[in-house]
């Protein structure tokens, strides 16, 4: 615990570190004045002090505090504050003023109290007994914050983006994509590990189910590093002045090249048909997998798969004017090349 709350300041510092050296760039001074002046003028640079605070006075109270209800009490009033502290300086906050920052707190909240007991409990519990007992009263927390980290996120994806599929041009619009992917991945293990277990736990006693919590952990911390990619990059609240100030997204140029300020728009089409189909099943053979009791290792494989499809069968269905997305129309040459050759 004492190592967790060391490592929530150093991590957080990358940002400061990066906006202290943008900063560097127009100033004369030296990089440590620069750096203070982050950490004095600007709201990113108060919020890393605050925290750094808030860290500070967790790792003593663990430390020193030999009562450990007291301790745990004391603990989570801070970890409250660091996560208000967050929810305050986040992109939701700057662009919709105290909406944006309640969401982000009640966001924060909500994938702190699910995602934190999963991890803590799936990774480093050591009794194998009572789990119908846990996944009894969990169960209820998890449906909880999952009704609150849906609303909440697409509150946020909608406020913070002019448009949801025009910035799929931009790195934070994919990254957005892909988040919104792997939380469809996500609900599906959360509907296995809340409801199917559940039933499987109390029928049998001696099964385990922390291989296929460690499972649905995997794709949260994979969510988490989609999110910490996000946060340093620019929210496309404008899309055109973010076209102007970062060039388009690798992966979006992989599938379509369009013209700065062209309009884009979901079209169905054969390849994009496919590729979604065939998400749904590769999505369906995750469930048959903890049906049959087969390997959790494999359900992840198998749901890592249905959101690559389902991703290709997106990208593959965005049209702009007069422009066929890549894939589509490069099996349309080829079509056509076969019937010459046949």
């Amino acid at each position: 615990m004492i190592i967790i709350g060391a490592l929530l300041p150093i991590l957080s510092l990358f940002p400061i570190i990066a906006l202290t050296l943008n900063i560097h760039m127009y100033q004369e001074e030296s990089y440590l004045s620069s750096f203070f002046y982050v950490l004095k003028e600007l709201e990113t640079g108060r919020a890393w002090v605050t925290l750094t605070f808030f860290s500070l006075l967790y790792i003593g109270v663990i430390a020193t505090v030999k009562s450990r209800p007291a301790a745990f009490t004391t603990s989570l009033f801070l970890v409250l504050g660091m996560i208000l502290t967050q929810g305050v300086v986040g992109h939701a906050a700057n662009m919709s003023s105290y909406p944006g920052a309640l969401a982000h707190i009640v966001h924060l909240l909500a994938i702190c109290s699910w995602a934190g007991i999963l991890l803590v409990v799936s990774w480093f519990s050591k009794n194998e007994k009572n789990w119908d007992a846990f996944v009894e009263w969990y169960t209820f927390i998890a449906i909880g914050c999952v009704v609150m980290l849906t609303f909440t996120g697409l509150f946020m994806s909608f406020s913070l983006t002019e448009s949801i599929v025009q910035s799929w041009i931009l790195p934070y619009g994919q990254a957005l994509l892909l988040k919104q992917l792997l939380f469809l991945a996500l609900l599906l293990f959360a509907f296995i590990n809340g409801f199917l277990i559940r039933k499987k736990v109390e029928t049998s006693p001696s099964f385990s189910p922390k291989k296929w919590w460690r499972a649905e952990s995997i794709i949260i911390l994979t969510i988490f590093s989609l999110t910490g990619f996000m946060s340093e990059k620019e929210p496309p609240h404008n899309i055109e002045q973010a076209l102007n100030r970062e060039e388009t997204s690798i992966l979006f140029q992989t599938f379509m090249s369009v013209n700065i300020g062209e309009e884009l728009s979901l079209s169905p089409s054969i390849i994009g048909l496919f590729f979604m189909v065939l998400a749904g099943l590769f999505f369906l053979f995750t469930y048959l997998l903890f049906s049959r009791q087969e390997s959790a290792a494999g359900a992840l494989i198998m749901s890592g798969i249905a959101v690559i499809s389902l991703y290709i069968g997106l990208m593959n269905s965005v049209e702009s004017a007069g422009r066929t997305p890549v894939l589509e129309s490069s099996l349309s040459s080829l079509g056509h090349v076969i019937k010459i050759v046949a």
